[in-house]
Protein backbone atom coordinates (compact mmCIF):
# COMPACT_ATOMS: atom_id res chain seq x y z
CA UNK A 1 0.00 0.00 0.00
CA UNK A 2 1.59 3.69 -1.11
CA UNK A 3 2.59 5.78 1.77
CA UNK A 4 -0.67 7.98 3.26
CA UNK A 5 -0.29 11.51 4.45
CA UNK A 6 -2.65 12.73 7.39
CA UNK A 7 -5.40 15.93 6.11
CA UNK A 8 -5.53 18.69 8.70
CA UNK A 9 -5.53 16.68 11.51
CA UNK A 10 -5.01 12.44 12.07
CA UNK A 11 -7.67 12.16 14.70
CA UNK A 12 -11.35 14.12 15.00
CA UNK A 13 -14.36 14.11 16.22
CA UNK A 14 -17.04 14.59 13.33
CA UNK A 15 -20.66 15.21 13.07
CA UNK A 16 -22.55 11.94 11.45
CA UNK A 17 -24.40 13.44 9.22
CA UNK A 18 -20.82 14.67 7.43
CA UNK A 19 -20.08 11.15 6.95
CA UNK A 20 -21.20 9.13 3.96
CA UNK A 21 -20.61 5.71 2.96
CA UNK A 22 -18.41 4.29 0.43
CA UNK A 23 -19.94 2.71 -3.04
CA UNK A 24 -16.69 0.37 -3.27
CA UNK A 25 -16.98 -1.19 0.00
CA UNK A 26 -16.34 -5.24 0.02
CA UNK A 27 -18.76 -5.80 2.61
CA UNK A 28 -22.52 -5.63 0.65
CA UNK A 29 -24.85 -7.65 4.14
CA UNK A 30 -25.15 -6.86 7.49
CA UNK A 31 -26.45 -8.50 10.32
CA UNK A 32 -29.71 -6.37 12.08
CA UNK A 33 -28.74 -8.26 15.41
CA UNK A 34 -25.71 -8.13 15.43
CA UNK A 35 -26.10 -4.43 14.79
CA UNK A 36 -28.60 -3.66 17.35
CA UNK A 37 -26.03 -5.31 19.83
CA UNK A 38 -23.06 -2.62 18.68
CA UNK A 39 -25.81 0.12 18.95
CA UNK A 40 -26.70 -0.87 22.47
CA UNK A 41 -22.52 -0.90 23.68
CA UNK A 42 -21.77 2.47 21.59
CA UNK A 43 -24.78 4.26 23.80
CA UNK A 44 -23.16 2.84 26.95
CA UNK A 45 -19.38 3.26 26.02
CA UNK A 46 -19.23 5.27 23.39
CA UNK A 47 -17.15 4.37 19.84
CA UNK A 48 -13.59 3.50 21.10
CA UNK A 49 -12.26 2.41 17.64
CA UNK A 50 -12.06 5.62 15.25
CA UNK A 51 -13.73 5.39 11.47
CA UNK A 52 -11.00 5.80 9.01
CA UNK A 53 -11.97 8.26 6.49
CA UNK A 54 -10.82 10.50 3.72
CA UNK A 55 -12.17 14.10 2.70
CA UNK A 56 -14.18 13.67 -0.34
CA UNK A 57 -15.63 17.48 -1.22
CA UNK A 58 -17.94 19.05 1.71
CA UNK A 59 -17.91 15.72 3.86
CA UNK A 60 -15.88 12.18 4.41
CA UNK A 61 -16.36 9.59 2.89
CA UNK A 62 -16.04 6.11 5.13
CA UNK A 63 -13.11 4.04 3.94
CA UNK A 64 -12.94 1.55 7.34
CA UNK A 65 -15.99 1.25 9.69
CA UNK A 66 -19.37 0.70 7.88
CA UNK A 67 -20.58 -1.29 10.42
CA UNK A 68 -19.65 0.93 13.27
CA UNK A 69 -21.11 4.05 11.40
CA UNK A 70 -24.68 2.52 10.79
CA UNK A 71 -24.80 0.69 14.95
CA UNK A 72 -23.87 4.80 15.64
CA UNK A 73 -27.22 5.75 13.42
CA UNK A 74 -28.77 3.30 15.27
CA UNK A 75 -27.86 4.80 18.62
CA UNK A 76 -28.31 7.85 17.81
CA UNK A 77 -25.21 9.06 18.30
CA UNK A 78 -24.32 12.81 17.11
CA UNK A 79 -20.78 12.96 16.40
CA UNK A 80 -17.69 9.90 16.13
CA UNK A 81 -14.52 10.17 16.21
CA UNK A 82 -12.80 9.51 13.20
CA UNK A 83 -9.22 9.30 11.41
CA UNK A 84 -8.57 11.40 8.36
CA UNK A 85 -6.08 10.13 5.64
CA UNK A 86 -5.49 11.35 2.22
CA UNK A 87 -5.88 8.36 0.01
CA UNK A 88 -6.61 7.77 -3.66
CA UNK A 89 -8.95 5.42 -4.87
CA UNK A 90 -6.67 2.33 -5.52
CA UNK A 91 -5.34 2.88 -1.45
CA UNK A 92 -8.87 3.60 -0.62
CA UNK A 93 -10.62 -0.10 -2.04
CA UNK A 94 -6.60 -1.99 -0.92
CA UNK A 95 -7.43 -0.55 2.90
CA UNK A 96 -10.95 -0.97 2.30
CA UNK A 97 -10.22 -5.01 1.02
CA UNK A 98 -7.26 -6.11 3.32
CA UNK A 99 -8.90 -4.15 7.08
CA UNK A 100 -12.34 -6.42 5.74
CA UNK A 101 -10.66 -9.86 5.02
CA UNK A 102 -9.30 -9.59 8.91
CA UNK A 103 -12.54 -9.77 9.76
CA UNK A 104 -14.07 -12.92 11.05
CA UNK A 105 -17.36 -12.02 9.79
CA UNK A 106 -17.23 -10.93 6.58
CA UNK A 107 -18.69 -13.74 4.15
CA UNK A 108 -16.55 -15.77 1.94
CA UNK A 109 -18.08 -14.41 -1.09
CA UNK A 110 -17.59 -11.35 -0.46
CA UNK A 111 -14.12 -11.20 0.33
CA UNK A 112 -14.31 -13.37 -3.02
CA UNK A 113 -15.20 -10.07 -4.98
CA UNK A 114 -12.65 -8.21 -3.05
CA UNK A 115 -9.43 -10.28 -4.14
CA UNK A 116 -10.78 -10.00 -7.45
CA UNK A 117 -11.08 -6.21 -7.33
CA UNK A 118 -7.67 -6.27 -6.45
CA UNK A 119 -6.56 -8.64 -8.78
CA UNK A 120 -8.18 -6.61 -11.89
CA UNK A 121 -5.45 -3.50 -10.89
CA UNK A 122 -2.04 -4.13 -12.65
CA UNK A 123 -0.26 -3.84 -9.55
CA UNK A 124 -1.67 -6.84 -7.88
CA UNK A 125 -0.91 -10.87 -8.03
CA UNK A 126 -1.94 -13.68 -6.18
CA UNK A 127 1.87 -13.37 -4.22
CA UNK A 128 1.15 -9.90 -3.68
CA UNK A 129 -2.34 -10.79 -1.80
CA UNK A 130 -1.08 -13.05 0.08
CA UNK A 131 1.97 -10.44 2.01
CA UNK A 132 -0.32 -8.22 1.96
CA UNK A 133 -3.63 -10.09 3.77
CA UNK A 134 -0.69 -12.39 5.75
CA UNK A 135 -3.25 -14.91 4.08
CA UNK A 136 -2.04 -18.75 2.90
CA UNK A 137 -1.98 -19.04 -0.65
CA UNK A 138 -4.36 -22.09 -0.85
CA UNK A 139 -6.87 -19.43 0.99
CA UNK A 140 -6.75 -16.90 -1.83
CA UNK A 141 -6.74 -19.30 -4.00
CA UNK A 142 -10.26 -21.30 -2.68
CA UNK A 143 -11.92 -17.55 -1.85
CA UNK A 144 -10.92 -17.17 -5.94
CA UNK A 145 -12.15 -20.50 -6.82
CA UNK A 146 -16.20 -19.26 -4.85
CA UNK A 147 -16.51 -16.91 -7.94
CA UNK A 148 -16.89 -20.24 -10.27
CA UNK A 149 -19.89 -21.40 -8.39
CA UNK A 150 -22.89 -21.52 -10.64
CA UNK A 151 -25.88 -18.72 -9.80
CA UNK A 152 -28.11 -21.16 -8.04
CA UNK A 153 -25.07 -22.27 -5.88
CA UNK A 154 -23.59 -19.19 -5.17
CA UNK A 155 -27.33 -17.63 -4.32
CA UNK A 156 -27.59 -20.36 -1.67
CA UNK A 157 -23.93 -19.69 -0.44
CA UNK A 158 -24.83 -16.32 0.08
CA UNK A 159 -27.99 -16.93 1.73
CA UNK A 160 -26.42 -19.32 4.26
CA UNK A 161 -27.89 -22.03 3.33
CA UNK A 162 -24.39 -24.25 2.55
CA UNK A 163 -21.53 -23.96 4.32
CA UNK A 164 -17.94 -22.50 3.14
CA UNK A 165 -17.37 -26.19 3.11
CA UNK A 166 -19.86 -26.95 0.60
CA UNK A 167 -18.79 -24.03 -1.53
CA UNK A 168 -15.19 -24.58 -1.88
CA UNK A 169 -16.02 -28.19 -2.83
CA UNK A 170 -18.48 -27.42 -5.47
CA UNK A 171 -16.39 -24.29 -6.83
CA UNK A 172 -13.66 -26.43 -7.95
CA UNK A 173 -15.48 -28.52 -10.46
CA UNK A 174 -16.56 -27.53 -14.14
CA UNK A 175 -20.05 -25.34 -14.42
CA UNK A 176 -21.78 -28.41 -16.00
CA UNK A 177 -21.33 -30.61 -12.96
CA UNK A 178 -21.91 -28.29 -10.43
CA UNK A 179 -25.49 -28.17 -10.28
CA UNK A 180 -25.34 -32.52 -9.96
CA UNK A 181 -23.03 -32.17 -7.00
CA UNK A 182 -25.62 -29.33 -5.22
CA UNK A 183 -28.16 -31.39 -5.64
CA UNK A 184 -26.24 -34.48 -3.87
CA UNK A 185 -25.84 -31.77 -0.84
CA UNK A 186 -29.32 -32.56 -0.06
CA UNK A 187 -30.62 -35.66 1.62
CA UNK A 188 -34.80 -35.90 2.85
CA UNK A 189 -34.85 -38.71 5.11
CA UNK A 190 -38.83 -40.42 5.98
CA UNK A 191 -39.22 -38.47 9.10
CA UNK A 192 -38.21 -35.22 7.01
CA UNK A 193 -40.73 -32.23 5.32
CA UNK A 194 -38.14 -31.08 3.89
CA UNK A 195 -34.54 -32.27 2.62
CA UNK A 196 -31.78 -31.40 4.95
CA UNK A 197 -28.21 -30.33 4.35
CA UNK A 198 -25.69 -33.35 4.26
CA UNK A 199 -22.09 -32.78 6.08
CA UNK A 200 -19.20 -31.58 3.65
CA UNK A 201 -17.78 -35.20 4.17
CA UNK A 202 -20.44 -36.51 2.34
CA UNK A 203 -20.26 -34.50 -0.32
CA UNK A 204 -16.54 -35.15 -1.17
CA UNK A 205 -16.94 -38.74 -1.02
CA UNK A 206 -19.61 -38.60 -3.50
CA UNK A 207 -17.66 -36.08 -5.51
CA UNK A 208 -14.32 -38.43 -5.36
CA UNK A 209 -16.41 -41.48 -6.18
CA UNK A 210 -18.40 -40.08 -9.05
CA UNK A 211 -16.37 -36.94 -10.42
CA UNK A 212 -12.67 -36.93 -10.14
CA UNK A 213 -10.93 -39.38 -12.20
CA UNK A 214 -7.66 -40.99 -11.40
CA UNK A 215 -5.77 -39.70 -14.27
CA UNK A 216 -2.51 -42.44 -13.14
CA UNK A 217 -5.06 -45.07 -14.14
CA UNK A 218 -5.95 -43.72 -17.27
CA UNK A 219 -5.55 -46.14 -20.82
CA UNK A 220 -4.52 -43.42 -22.64
CA UNK A 221 -0.99 -41.02 -22.65
CA UNK A 222 -1.57 -38.39 -21.04
CA UNK A 223 1.66 -36.48 -22.72
CA UNK A 224 -0.25 -37.02 -25.90
CA UNK A 225 -2.17 -34.07 -27.18
CA UNK A 226 -3.49 -35.30 -30.56
CA UNK A 227 -5.65 -37.76 -28.69
CA UNK A 228 -8.39 -34.79 -28.88
CA UNK A 229 -6.25 -31.67 -30.22
CA UNK A 230 -9.41 -28.98 -28.91
CA UNK A 231 -7.99 -30.18 -25.33
CA UNK A 232 -4.26 -30.95 -25.68
CA UNK A 233 -2.15 -33.17 -23.26
CA UNK A 234 -3.28 -33.55 -19.91
CA UNK A 235 0.37 -32.44 -18.14
CA UNK A 236 -1.01 -28.67 -19.07
CA UNK A 237 -4.28 -29.01 -18.71
CA UNK A 238 -6.00 -26.62 -15.89
CA UNK A 239 -8.81 -28.63 -15.28
CA UNK A 240 -6.93 -31.32 -13.10
CA UNK A 241 -6.21 -31.52 -9.48
CA UNK A 242 -2.22 -31.49 -10.29
CA UNK A 243 -2.56 -27.99 -12.26
CA UNK A 244 -3.25 -26.39 -9.29
CA UNK A 245 -1.80 -27.90 -5.57
CA UNK A 246 -2.50 -25.10 -3.42
CA UNK A 247 -6.45 -25.02 -4.41
CA UNK A 248 -6.57 -29.10 -4.26
CA UNK A 249 -4.82 -29.85 -1.48
CA UNK A 250 -6.71 -32.01 0.05
CA UNK A 251 -7.03 -34.42 -2.81
CA UNK A 252 -4.53 -37.20 -3.55
CA UNK A 253 -2.98 -37.86 -6.77
CA UNK A 254 -3.52 -36.31 -9.81
CA UNK A 255 -7.20 -35.95 -10.29
CA UNK A 256 -9.33 -35.00 -13.80
CA UNK A 257 -12.36 -32.78 -13.25
CA UNK A 258 -13.11 -33.27 -17.04
CA UNK A 259 -15.31 -36.33 -17.18
CA UNK A 260 -16.20 -35.37 -21.04
CA UNK A 261 -12.73 -34.75 -22.33
CA UNK A 262 -11.43 -37.73 -20.26
CA UNK A 263 -14.00 -39.89 -22.17
CA UNK A 264 -13.64 -38.32 -25.53
CA UNK A 265 -9.67 -39.26 -24.98
CA UNK A 266 -10.41 -42.93 -24.22
CA UNK A 267 -12.55 -43.47 -27.35
CA UNK A 268 -9.93 -41.68 -29.17
CA UNK A 269 -7.49 -44.36 -27.79
CA UNK A 270 -9.66 -47.04 -28.33
CA UNK A 271 -10.36 -46.26 -32.24
CA UNK A 272 -6.48 -45.80 -32.72
CA UNK A 273 -5.96 -49.23 -31.20
CA UNK A 274 -8.61 -50.74 -32.99
CA UNK A 275 -7.44 -49.60 -36.21
CA UNK A 276 -4.09 -50.73 -35.74
CA UNK A 277 -5.14 -54.34 -35.17
CA UNK A 278 -7.36 -56.33 -37.28
CA UNK A 279 -7.18 -59.41 -35.50
CA UNK A 280 -7.91 -57.39 -31.86
CA UNK A 281 -10.86 -58.98 -29.77
CA UNK A 282 -12.63 -55.87 -28.12
CA UNK A 283 -14.56 -57.33 -24.98
CA UNK A 284 -17.13 -55.09 -22.68
CA UNK A 285 -17.31 -55.58 -19.04
CA UNK A 286 -20.57 -55.10 -17.54
CA UNK A 287 -24.32 -54.17 -18.65
CA UNK A 288 -24.98 -50.96 -21.19
CA UNK A 289 -27.76 -49.98 -23.75
CA UNK A 290 -26.97 -52.01 -27.31
CA UNK A 291 -26.74 -48.26 -28.95
CA UNK A 292 -23.68 -47.10 -26.78
CA UNK A 293 -22.27 -50.89 -28.06
CA UNK A 294 -18.72 -50.90 -30.21
CA UNK A 295 -19.56 -53.22 -33.29
CA UNK A 296 -18.17 -56.71 -33.19
CA UNK A 297 -17.11 -56.06 -29.29
CA UNK A 298 -17.85 -59.48 -27.25
CA UNK A 299 -19.05 -59.81 -23.53
CA UNK A 300 -16.25 -60.73 -21.49
CA UNK A 301 -16.55 -65.01 -20.60
CA UNK A 302 -17.53 -65.25 -24.36
CA UNK A 303 -13.73 -66.25 -25.15
CA UNK A 304 -11.31 -68.06 -22.88
CA UNK A 305 -8.92 -65.59 -21.26
CA UNK A 306 -5.16 -66.89 -21.04
CA UNK A 307 -4.03 -66.05 -18.26
CA UNK A 308 -0.45 -64.55 -19.23
CA UNK A 309 -1.67 -60.81 -20.38
CA UNK A 310 -0.35 -59.00 -23.56
CA UNK A 311 2.56 -57.18 -21.82
CA UNK A 312 3.88 -54.96 -24.96
CA UNK A 313 0.43 -54.68 -27.63
CA UNK A 314 1.92 -53.57 -30.05
CA UNK A 315 4.19 -56.94 -30.39
CA UNK A 316 2.37 -60.15 -31.60
CA UNK A 317 1.78 -62.20 -28.68
CA UNK A 318 3.27 -65.91 -28.44
CA UNK A 319 0.40 -68.01 -29.39
CA UNK A 320 0.21 -70.67 -27.37
CA UNK A 321 -2.72 -72.15 -30.15
CA UNK A 322 -3.97 -71.13 -33.20
CA UNK A 323 -6.67 -69.32 -31.92
CA UNK A 324 -5.24 -67.13 -29.42
CA UNK A 325 -5.47 -63.31 -29.85
CA UNK A 326 -4.92 -60.16 -28.17
CA UNK A 327 -8.03 -58.53 -26.22
CA UNK A 328 -8.59 -54.97 -25.05
CA UNK A 329 -11.03 -54.60 -22.34
CA UNK A 330 -13.12 -51.07 -23.95
CA UNK A 331 -15.70 -51.14 -21.00
CA UNK A 332 -16.14 -51.81 -17.54
CA UNK A 333 -14.26 -51.49 -14.22
CA UNK A 334 -11.07 -52.79 -15.79
CA UNK A 335 -11.01 -50.52 -18.93
CA UNK A 336 -8.17 -50.53 -20.74
CA UNK A 337 -6.39 -53.94 -19.43
CA UNK A 338 -4.92 -55.85 -22.49
CA UNK A 339 -5.68 -59.84 -22.23
CA UNK A 340 -4.76 -62.54 -24.53
CA UNK A 341 -7.85 -64.84 -25.05
CA UNK A 342 -8.70 -68.39 -26.97
CA UNK A 343 -11.00 -67.52 -29.76
CA UNK A 344 -11.97 -71.66 -30.36
CA UNK A 345 -14.50 -73.16 -28.07
CA UNK A 346 -13.19 -76.29 -28.65
CA UNK A 347 -9.56 -75.83 -28.58
CA UNK A 348 -7.34 -78.85 -27.75
CA UNK A 349 -4.89 -77.02 -25.42
CA UNK A 350 -6.94 -74.93 -23.37
CA UNK A 351 -10.11 -77.05 -22.50
CA UNK A 352 -9.05 -80.12 -20.79
CA UNK A 353 -12.61 -81.57 -21.52
CA UNK A 354 -11.92 -81.04 -24.96
CA UNK A 355 -8.12 -82.52 -25.02
CA UNK A 356 -9.45 -85.33 -22.98
CA UNK A 357 -12.05 -86.43 -25.53
CA UNK A 358 -9.53 -86.14 -28.32
CA UNK A 359 -7.06 -88.11 -26.63
CA UNK A 360 -9.48 -90.89 -25.66
CA UNK A 361 -11.30 -91.28 -29.41
CA UNK A 362 -7.95 -90.35 -31.56
CA UNK A 363 -8.67 -91.10 -35.51
CA UNK A 364 -8.38 -95.17 -36.14
CA UNK A 365 -5.43 -95.76 -38.29
CA UNK A 366 -6.35 -97.27 -41.52
CA UNK A 367 -4.78 -100.62 -41.98
CA UNK A 368 -3.03 -102.34 -44.96
CA UNK A 369 -6.08 -104.24 -46.59
CA UNK A 370 -8.52 -101.34 -45.79
CA UNK A 371 -10.70 -100.52 -48.50
CA UNK A 372 -12.37 -97.36 -49.35
CA UNK A 373 -15.56 -97.92 -47.86
CA UNK A 374 -13.79 -99.32 -44.94
CA UNK A 375 -12.17 -95.78 -44.62
CA UNK A 376 -15.18 -93.96 -45.63
CA UNK A 377 -17.12 -95.50 -42.39
CA UNK A 378 -14.04 -95.32 -40.08
CA UNK A 379 -13.80 -91.15 -40.75
CA UNK A 380 -17.62 -91.28 -40.87
CA UNK A 381 -17.94 -92.69 -37.44
CA UNK A 382 -15.21 -90.59 -36.01
CA UNK A 383 -16.82 -87.19 -37.57
CA UNK A 384 -20.55 -88.78 -36.04
CA UNK A 385 -18.44 -88.81 -32.36
CA UNK A 386 -17.39 -85.44 -32.85
CA UNK A 387 -20.78 -84.12 -33.87
CA UNK A 388 -22.11 -86.30 -30.54
CA UNK A 389 -19.03 -84.35 -27.72
CA UNK A 390 -19.93 -80.87 -29.53
CA UNK A 391 -24.03 -81.61 -29.07
CA UNK A 392 -22.84 -82.62 -25.32
CA UNK A 393 -21.20 -79.67 -24.84
CA UNK A 394 -24.12 -77.33 -25.83
CA UNK A 395 -26.54 -79.16 -23.67
CA UNK A 396 -24.04 -78.48 -20.90
CA UNK A 397 -23.83 -75.28 -21.55
CA UNK A 398 -27.23 -74.59 -21.51
CA UNK A 399 -27.45 -76.42 -18.11
CA UNK A 400 -25.27 -74.18 -16.79
CA UNK A 401 -26.83 -70.99 -17.90
CA UNK A 402 -30.42 -72.54 -16.33
CA UNK A 403 -28.32 -73.23 -13.16
CA UNK A 404 -26.47 -69.53 -13.28
CA UNK A 405 -29.88 -67.83 -14.40
CA UNK A 406 -31.99 -70.46 -11.40
CA UNK A 407 -28.82 -68.93 -9.00
CA UNK A 408 -29.99 -65.11 -10.28
CA UNK A 409 -33.05 -65.72 -9.45
CA UNK A 410 -32.87 -67.27 -5.86
CA UNK A 411 -30.62 -64.28 -5.06
CA UNK A 412 -33.43 -61.64 -6.00
CA UNK A 413 -36.14 -63.76 -4.07
CA UNK A 414 -33.69 -63.63 -0.76
CA UNK A 415 -33.33 -60.08 -1.79
CA UNK A 416 -36.61 -59.44 -1.37
CA UNK A 417 -37.48 -61.58 1.67
CA UNK A 418 -34.79 -58.73 3.31
CA UNK A 419 -36.31 -56.02 2.02
CA UNK A 420 -39.64 -57.26 3.27
CA UNK A 421 -37.94 -57.73 6.27
CA UNK A 422 -36.34 -54.47 6.89
CA UNK A 423 -39.78 -53.09 5.98
CA UNK A 424 -41.44 -55.13 8.72
CA UNK A 425 -39.15 -54.36 11.32
CA UNK A 426 -39.26 -49.95 10.59
CA UNK A 427 -42.74 -50.44 10.68
CA UNK A 428 -42.17 -52.08 14.21
CA UNK A 429 -40.07 -49.37 15.35
CA UNK A 430 -42.51 -46.58 14.20
CA UNK A 431 -45.33 -48.43 16.27
CA UNK A 432 -43.01 -48.18 19.48
CA UNK A 433 -42.34 -44.74 18.97
CA UNK A 434 -46.12 -43.83 17.98
CA UNK A 435 -46.94 -45.54 21.54
CA UNK A 436 -44.39 -44.19 23.71
CA UNK A 437 -45.94 -43.03 26.83
CA UNK A 438 -45.61 -40.35 29.59
CA UNK A 439 -43.80 -42.23 31.76
CA UNK A 440 -42.20 -46.45 31.40
CA UNK A 441 -43.67 -49.17 33.20
CA UNK A 442 -41.15 -52.00 34.56
CA UNK A 443 -41.20 -53.96 31.54
CA UNK A 444 -40.92 -50.51 28.99
CA UNK A 445 -37.64 -49.46 31.13
CA UNK A 446 -36.04 -53.03 31.46
CA UNK A 447 -36.24 -53.85 27.79
CA UNK A 448 -34.92 -49.78 26.57
CA UNK A 449 -32.20 -50.56 29.12
CA UNK A 450 -31.22 -54.22 27.40
CA UNK A 451 -31.22 -51.99 24.33
CA UNK A 452 -29.13 -49.17 25.50
CA UNK A 453 -26.38 -51.93 26.95
CA UNK A 454 -26.02 -53.89 23.35
CA UNK A 455 -25.84 -50.35 21.02
CA UNK A 456 -23.09 -50.55 19.05
CA UNK A 457 -21.12 -47.58 20.76
CA UNK A 458 -19.06 -46.11 17.37
CA UNK A 459 -22.00 -46.13 14.94
CA UNK A 460 -25.54 -45.07 17.03
CA UNK A 461 -25.07 -41.32 17.78
CA UNK A 462 -24.05 -40.40 14.35
CA UNK A 463 -26.93 -42.13 12.79
CA UNK A 464 -29.56 -40.49 15.40
CA UNK A 465 -27.81 -37.46 15.01
CA UNK A 466 -28.44 -37.19 11.11
CA UNK A 467 -31.94 -38.30 11.57
CA UNK A 468 -32.86 -35.35 14.31
CA UNK A 469 -30.35 -32.77 12.99
CA UNK A 470 -32.64 -32.05 9.58
CA UNK A 471 -32.01 -28.63 7.89
CA UNK A 472 -30.03 -27.31 11.08
CA UNK A 473 -27.07 -30.06 10.71
CA UNK A 474 -23.69 -28.44 11.44
CA UNK A 475 -20.95 -29.93 9.86
CA UNK A 476 -18.73 -28.54 12.95
CA UNK A 477 -20.39 -30.15 15.75
CA UNK A 478 -19.67 -33.43 16.75
CA UNK A 479 -22.72 -35.96 17.05
CA UNK A 480 -22.48 -35.57 20.83
CA UNK A 481 -23.48 -32.28 20.32
CA UNK A 482 -25.98 -32.56 18.43
CA UNK A 483 -27.83 -34.70 20.66
CA UNK A 484 -27.13 -33.12 23.66
CA UNK A 485 -28.53 -29.45 21.94
CA UNK A 486 -31.70 -31.66 20.74
CA UNK A 487 -32.27 -33.14 24.25
CA UNK A 488 -32.08 -29.71 25.97
CA UNK A 489 -34.61 -28.17 23.28
CA UNK A 490 -37.12 -30.81 24.39
CA UNK A 491 -40.33 -30.35 25.87
CA UNK A 492 -41.43 -32.61 29.04
CA UNK A 493 -43.69 -34.62 26.95
CA UNK A 494 -40.91 -35.70 24.34
CA UNK A 495 -38.46 -37.11 26.51
CA UNK A 496 -40.12 -40.56 26.39
CA UNK A 497 -40.29 -40.68 22.57
CA UNK A 498 -36.66 -39.20 22.14
CA UNK A 499 -35.40 -42.30 24.89
CA UNK A 500 -36.99 -44.68 22.80
CA UNK A 501 -35.66 -43.45 19.48
CA UNK A 502 -31.97 -42.95 21.35
CA UNK A 503 -32.15 -46.37 22.33
CA UNK A 504 -33.90 -48.54 19.71
CA UNK A 505 -32.50 -46.63 16.58
CA UNK A 506 -29.55 -49.00 16.38
CA UNK A 507 -31.72 -52.05 16.42
CA UNK A 508 -33.64 -51.25 13.49
CA UNK A 509 -31.66 -53.75 11.13
CA UNK A 510 -32.12 -57.25 11.02
CA UNK A 511 -30.43 -58.83 13.88
CA UNK A 512 -27.71 -61.56 12.86
CA UNK A 513 -27.54 -64.94 14.34
CA UNK A 514 -27.28 -65.32 18.09
CA UNK A 515 -28.31 -61.77 18.61
CA UNK A 516 -30.58 -60.35 21.07
CA UNK A 517 -34.01 -58.72 18.70
CA UNK A 518 -34.30 -55.65 20.64
CA UNK A 519 -36.56 -54.47 18.75
CA UNK A 520 -39.11 -57.24 19.20
CA UNK A 521 -38.97 -57.42 22.97
CA UNK A 522 -39.34 -53.26 22.81
CA UNK A 523 -42.76 -54.14 20.41
CA UNK A 524 -43.55 -56.57 23.09
CA UNK A 525 -43.87 -54.07 26.17
CA UNK A 526 -44.93 -50.69 24.26
CA UNK A 527 -47.34 -52.04 21.30
CA UNK A 528 -48.03 -55.47 21.66
CA UNK A 529 -51.91 -55.27 20.71
CA UNK A 530 -50.72 -52.95 17.35
CA UNK A 531 -48.12 -56.00 16.99
CA UNK A 532 -50.45 -58.89 17.18
CA UNK A 533 -53.14 -57.41 14.85
CA UNK A 534 -50.70 -56.88 12.43
CA UNK A 535 -49.01 -60.66 12.79
CA UNK A 536 -52.67 -61.98 12.62
CA UNK A 537 -53.13 -59.69 9.49
CA UNK A 538 -49.67 -61.34 7.65
CA UNK A 539 -49.32 -64.81 9.12
CA UNK A 540 -51.15 -67.55 10.38
CA UNK A 541 -49.14 -68.63 13.89
CA UNK A 542 -51.14 -66.96 17.18
CA UNK A 543 -49.00 -66.32 20.54
CA UNK A 544 -45.98 -65.03 18.81
CA UNK A 545 -43.25 -63.80 21.48
CA UNK A 546 -40.42 -61.89 20.90
CA UNK A 547 -37.36 -63.31 19.65
CA UNK A 548 -34.82 -64.14 22.73
CA UNK A 549 -31.35 -65.75 21.69
CA UNK A 550 -28.42 -65.92 23.84
CA UNK A 551 -25.90 -63.04 23.10
CA UNK A 552 -22.34 -64.10 22.44
CA UNK A 553 -19.88 -63.14 24.87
Amino acid sequence: MHTTTAVDSGYKTLPLTMLEESTTNPRRTFDLAKLTELAQSLATHGLIQPITVRPKGETFEIVAGARRFRAAQIAELIDVPVRILALSDEETLEVQIIENSQRQDVHPYEEASAYQRLLDLPAYSVDTLVQKTGRSQSHIYARLALLQLIPEVATAFQENRITASHANLIARLPTAQQASAFEHCWRKDYQDTEAHLLPAKNVSAWIQANLYLPLAAAPFSREDPSLYPAAGACTTCPRRSGFNTSLFCDVQEDQCLDAPCYQTKVESHFDREIASRPNLVQIEEGWRPDKDHREGAVHRGEFREIETPVENPDAEPVAPCEAARPALIIHGRNRGTWLTVCTDDRCPVHDPRQSKEREERPLPQPTEDETEEQTAARKADYEQRKADALAAEVRRQEEQRAADELEETEAEKRRLQIEKRKAKREASFQRIVKAAPPVFNAAQLRALLRALVNLDPYSFADDLAVEVNGDAQDDRRSADEVLTTAIDGLGDVELTTFAIRLALSGHRGIPRENEIDHLSEAEAAFAPKLAALTLMKGSPKKNAQPTQTKRKA
